[in-house]
């Protein structure tokens, strides 16, 4: 999210890409760094929500006028793996989608979650941090009955047993309506099987 661009958005097919990362390096000379998706199935095209798709299109209408840090106006190179890695891609910063509005300059990793340990303390709940949501929300996409496969490309896992197995929990309520599905299906079919049973007999005893 933090390395997000504009021209990694099509408006008209209201898609996403992802295909770079970004993060701040603390080091003696402090800077930041782009660089590739962990794997080759971190690179995905995802649809976007109706209400990300909005939220998007408000921080559109702001580009020009937000507060910019000059630091912004740096070019950063990266490789892109599923390519000729020795042939360098680059943005310039200025083009990110999300930035700090009150300083100008990209977000941090920390900043989300600094922020998002203020939202806790003032809800009264304990704090998580931002990528415990990824959990929340593999676990609330096949608890809607989204396709494991489907989860897997959104999440880009190279493999399935890494999303069923560690990013989707199974809590008692899923648990509770699972059984309600089975009872439901096997109700059904007792009621199918049973207007089959009669109308064959029917058949039987009138064959015309």
């Amino acid at each position: 999210m933090i390395a997000l661009t504009w021209d990694d958005i099509d408006w008209e097919k209201r898609t996403l890409t992802i295909r770079k990362t970004m993060e701040f390096r603390y080091k003696r000379q402090q800077f930041w760094v782009a660089g590739s998706p962990k794997t080759l199935a971190g690179y995905r095209t995802i649809p976007l929500t109706g209400r990300a798709y909005e939220i998007l299109k408000e921080v559109y209408a702001t580009k020009d006028t937000r507060r910019q840090s000059p630091e912004l106006d740096t070019v950063l190179e990266y490789a892109d793996k599923r390519k000729d890695q020795q042939r360098q891609k680059r943005f310039n910063m200025k083009d990110l989608v999300f930035i700090n509005f009150r300083t100008g300059m990209p977000n941090k990793n920390s900043s989300y979650d600094t922020h998002l340990y203020k939202l806790c303390d003032e809800a009264g709940i304990k704090r998580f941090s931002m990528h415990a949501l990824r959990y929340t929300y593999a676990t609330r996409a096949i608890e809607s009955g989204m396709p494991p496969k489907t989860l897997q490309k959104l999440l880009g896992h190279a493999s399935l047993k890494t999303t069923m197995d560690r990013y989707v929990h199974v809590t008692d309520d899923s648990m509770e309506a699972g059984i309600r599905l089975f009872e439901q299906g096997q109700l059904k079919n007792l009621s199918d099987g049973g207007i089959k049973a009669k109308n064959v007999a029917e058949m039987w005893r009138d064959p015309l």
